[in-house]
């Protein structure tokens, strides 16, 4: 989700009858993966943050803490952090309940994916510290601080499985040449992770919509690219929007999931849905003179929960995380007017609507989490 996760800052978060098809026969056996959300929030209020820990808490197995810009001055000199970042991690450690799992994810590039992140204090997105100002990915400093932040967040949130960078693909895309410099980062940071908790899953995701993108022209150099990071991964991790890549018919969907298995299979390595989402209704953005139209619908985001839930089943994914629970429409229109107009993109993609009712697609979701999960 190449965007600020703004709700997270702002705050501390057809009829159905009609296509309600039969659902797939499932099997008997365990479920293979673990199912969970992410704690983003739907409008800035703290019953929009209670509803949204307790549907995570009830829908889920495993929790995704997805954290942006980094607190580099004090990871760099094991200084405390600022006092309302503290507040967020308190609140995020509260939602795992017994029994869950836990993702984390940071990472050292900007909300773009094109440079450095920004830093953490008081919020996300402040100006860098003088320190790190100019300073390359691979830089002594760099690593050192960023190392440093991923074991405050191991030893903070005990998590299973931790992501050290976010989409990273897009930055071949957005600033090739500062790829190199960002392999040497991801090398030094996992190798030493590694070393301190060898049975962390540690890895770093891409964006499997820009990927397939046609209109990415160096998306067969940023495959090779990305593979070369491969050993330094413990999971295939994607992130994955299907109307980013334009998919209006859902029997298109089946398309960008073959060329997953058909480029990642051959390395042996488990599958996982860093996070996910499909609109429900169609958008028009301008982007500039242009203007852009994301194709959603009920049945479209039903069919694609069905064909990812069922191959997760199939290849036996790690886990599988949905961005959003429930549409943010309240959050957006509070906050639209100082606010990017893409970032109503990924509004419509809840298993609940903005008024909390049930999807289609919610049903899916709770049928394969009734599954009992695999020990």
């Amino acid at each position: 989700m190449s965007r600020s996760r703004f709700a997270l800052a702002v705050v501390a978060s057809l009829s159905a009858g009609a296509l309600l098809s039969p659902p797939p026969v499932l099997s008997a056996e365990n479920r293979a993966f673990r199912m969970g959300f992410t704690p983003f929030v739907f409008d800035m209020t703290l019953e929009a943050v209670a509803e949204t820990d307790k549907f995570i808490g009830e829908n889920g197995d495993i929790v995704a803490q997805h954290m942006e810009s980094v607190p580099w001055s004090e990871a760099l000199s094991g200084a405390p952090l600022h006092p309302e970042f503290m507040k967020d991690w308190e609140r995020r450690k509260k939602m795992a309940r017994p029994g869950m799992a836990v993702y984390v994810a940071v990472s050292p590039l900007d909300m773009g994916r094109a440079k450095i992140a920004a830093y953490r204090g008081e919020k996300e997105g402040m100006p860098l510290p003088p320190q790190f100002e100019g300073k390359e990915l691979d830089d002594d400093l760099v690593k050192r601080a960023y190392l440093a932040y991923c074991r405050r967040a191991v030893e903070y949130f005990k998590p299973e499985f931790l992501g050290i960078g976010i989409e990273v693909n897009e930055l071949f895309h957005n600033s090739p040449g500062k790829w190199p410099s960002y392999v040497a980062l991801h090398k030094y940071v996992y190798e030493a992770l590694k070393k301190d908790h060898p049975a962390l899953m540690v890895f770093s995701s891409f964006t499997l919509h820009n990927m397939v993108n046609p209109g990415w022209k160096d998306r067969a150099e940023m495959l090779e690219a990305y593979k070369g990071l491969m050993p330094y991964n413990d999971l295939v991790a994607l992130s994955f929007y299907p109307f980013m890549c334009g998919i209006s018919n859902p029997s298109k969907l089946d398309e960008p999931l073959a060329w997953l298995t058909a480029n990642f299979d051959s390395l042996g390595k488990p599958y996982a849905v860093a996070e996910t989402g499909e609109a429900t209704e169609n958008i028009t953005l301008k982007t500039g003179a242009a203007e852009v139209t994301i194709y959603g619908s009920l049945e479209l985001q039903k069919a694609y929960y069905e064909k990812l839930l069922e191959l997760a089943q199939e290849k036996k994914f790690k886990f599988v995380v949905s961005f959003l629970h429930r549409d943010y429409d309240a959050l957006w229109e509070k906050i639209k007017s100082a606010s990017p107009s893409f970032f109503i993109a990924w509004r419509d993609c809840g298993l609940l609507d903005e008024n909390g009712q049930k999807r289609p697609a919610y049903e899916v979701w709770r049928r394969f989490l009734a599954m009992p999960l695999a020990r």
